[in-house]
Formats: C-alpha cells, sequence, structure tokens
C-alpha cells in the first residue's frame, strides 16, 4: 500500500465545494443498468440500492456520452472525464476486444497522452485498482501500465504503472467471484481508488432482452455484490472514510443499447454514498443531484443534450474528477477532460 506524499489536513484543495477528503473511493460501473429497473424492484428486493437513494446522494436520470451508448467509450470517459468524440475527445470508438498494442493514447492514430483518474490517483502517492469482469477491459490496462503510462511528474515518483492491482475475473458471466475476491484484497490492501466493473446485468440484458425476469434477478444478484461491499465497509473501522460512486455505462432496450439516440439506452443512475465516522449510515441524507446542482446542472428530462448545450446534465464522465475530489485531489489537468472539470458536482458535503 502506498502512503500520501501530500497532506492537507483533512481538506481538500482550493476550489473544492467539499470540506474533507476520504482516504477511500470505490467507483462502480454496472454495466446495462436501468434506472426504472431499480424503481421497479423497490427497496424489498434492492436494499443496498436503496441504501444509496435514503442515504447517499442520487439521480435516476443522468447521461451517457452523447455519441455513444456502448461499454468501452463510456468507461473511457469515466476515466478521463473526456467526450469520446471531438478535437480533445478521448477517441475510444471501438466496442471490441483491442489489440495487445492498443491504448487510449494511439487509438485515434494520433499519438497523444490521454490522462486519467488513475494518473492523477497514482502520481500523488495514492494506491490504484481495477477490476473488471469482461476480457476487453485490458485495454485500460495496457493503457496505463508501466509500458505505456506516463512518467509521475508530480512530487516523489511514483512510477509509470498507474494502476496497481488489475484483475480480469468473470468465469460464469457474472461478477460475483471478482466481488468476492475485491472485498478480501480490500480488506487486507484497501486500496485508495477502486474502480469495479460488474457484467451482470449487461449479460441478462443481451441474451433475453432487457425487463425480463432474466434481467431483474441479474439485478437483484447486483445489489447482493453492493451489500458486499457496504458490509466490509460498516464491519472495518479503517474503511469508516469511504466513499462509493455508482454509476452505469448505458441502459439498454430489447437486446441491444447501440442506438445513442434511445432515451432508454442514454439514460442512468448516478448514485453518491459516503460513510460517516461510525459506520452508522452515510453522511449524505437522500438528496436529489440536481436538486443540490440547480446553478451547475439541469435535469434534461427525456432530452440528449450535447456537450455544447449550456445546460449540462450529469453525465457518467463526471465521476472521474469526483472521485479525484472525494480522495482531495485536483482535477485531471489534460484540456480535454472538460467534464467536472471545476469539481463542481455538489453531492450535499
Amino acid at each position: 500500500m502506498k502512503t500520501r506524499n501530500i497532506c492537507f489536513g483533512g481538506l481538500l484543495l482550493l476550489g473544492s465545494q467539499l470540506s474533507f477528503s476520504a482516504e477511500h473511493v470505490v467507483l462502480v460501473s454496472v454495466d446495462g443498468l436501468r434506472p426504472e429497473a431499480i424503481q421497479q424492484l423497490g427497496k424489498d428486493q434492492l436494499p443496498a440500492f436503496y441504501r444509496f437513494r435514503e442515504q447517499g446522494a442520487w439521480t435516476d436520470n443522468a447521461r451517457t456520452d452523447f455519441d455513444y451508448t456502448r461499454t468501452l467509450p463510456n468507461h473511457a470517459s469515466m476515466m478521463t472525464a473526456r467526450s469520446v468524440t471531438g478535437v480533445n475527445g478521448h477517441g475510444q470508438r471501438d466496442n471490441d476486444m483491442p489489440e495487445p498494442t492498443a491504448t487510449l493514447h494511439n487509438n485515434t492514430g494520433v499519438e497523444a497522452y490521454v490522462s486519467s483518474v488513475f494518473d492523477v490517483t497514482h502520481d500523488h502517492g495514492l494506491s490504484t485498482s481495477l477490476y473488471v469482469s469482461k476480457s476487453k477491459f485490458i485495454l485500460y490496462d495496457q493503457s496505463y501500465n508501466e509500458k505505456s503510462g506516463a512518467e509521475d511528474q508530480t512530487g516523489a515518483n511514483n512510477g509509470t504503472d498507474k494502476i496497481d492491482r488489475y484483475l480480469f475475473l468473470s468465469p460464469d458471466r457474472t461478477a460475483e467471484a471478482l466481488i468476492t475476491q475485491y472485498v478480501e484484497d480490500m480488506s487486507k490492501e484497501r486500496f485508495n481508488f477502486s474502480f469495479l466493473h460488474i457484467t451482470d446485468t449487461d449479460g441478462a440484458g443481451h441474451g433475453d432482452r432487457w425487463k425480463t425476469p432474466r434481467y431483474m434477478k441479474a439485478l437483484v444478484r447486483v445489489d447482493g455484490y453492493l451489500q458486499k461491499l457496504f458490509d466490509l465497509i460498516d464491519l472495518d473501522a479503517q474503511l469508516s472514510d469511504t466513499a462509493i460512486i455508482l454509476v452505469a455505462d448505458h441502459g439498454g432496450a430489447g437486446r441491444s443499447h447501440g442506438d445513442e439516440t434511445d432515451y432508454e439506452n442514454f439514460r442512468v443512475p448516478f448514485y453518491v454514498w459516503v460513510s460517516s465516522p461510525d459506520n452508522a449510515g452515510s453522511t449524505l441524507a437522500g438528496r436529489e443531484l440536481y436538486e443540490l446542482n440547480q446553478s451547475t446542472r439541469m435535469d434534461p428530462g427525456a432530452n440528449r443534450p450535447d456537450y455544447s448545450d449550456v445546460n449540462q446534465p450529469i453525465r457518467n464522465g463526471d465521476a472521474a474528477n469526483l472521485v479525484l475530489e472525494l480522495l482531495g485531489l485536483p482535477a485531471i489537468p489534460d484540456v480535454g477532460a472538460t467534464i467536472n472539470a471545476k469539481q463542481d458536482l455538489n453531492i450535499g458535503l
């Protein structure tokens, strides 16, 4: 486990909207998660999801990237705070298994380093991990390993490998074994930043359509994974200052999610939970995120604002710089990392 080579005295950097920093942040992406399915099943069947809604800050009406509602493009946005397309987009349009030489830095044909949440966290002396349940996520390890990662220009030299622990594990197309392994590892390693990818709902949607009993059963299974995370935090005093962000890369309709203009595909949840010192609950209070962000974000209703719209929605790409803010770190410095670049997404603290 790395130690901080910076000292904030418990306070965030100038410009932050928060008054403290967490030691641990877990970003959970539930692949193909439809918000209305959470509402349909309700608290009795999804107690962990509803813990976010009752104790955290949340919305069921966040947005994906404007141009793409696919897995690899949207996860790249969650990591880099960039749109997919445009002059300064990360450019990851492809959603297939990457070639061994593929990275986020060379996928546009122009060699240009694309900084990520892993870069900023790692270069400030904190530990990182990426646990995934799809093999094509090797793209991100290839982008930020010791060969492809940038030199550390911040404080002490922590090296070029920005992801301390990368694990792909999905033997039965679920994330159960992955989450079990993560809980075991986290109880020992206590990573400062963890990115967890859960595939169950996406697999059910593609296999038997979204909105089916199979999909709902997968969602209940995911709730059990989230409960394991809460149990880990609740029972470990050394994790009492932990935040969890839950997002999705896309929704789904029929057996697909490729149509970026379909409301059922581009609408996603965005939930945040921050543990209280005694782990009795959260320091938040079940607030709706658009109500908390009336001066910086606008609820898009059923609309799909592009990145040039003056009234921006909350997007899954907001997660990268929110992670850094919660850790007491500055935003991703790249000119293209424009999503939540001011770290002004208010979560109610």
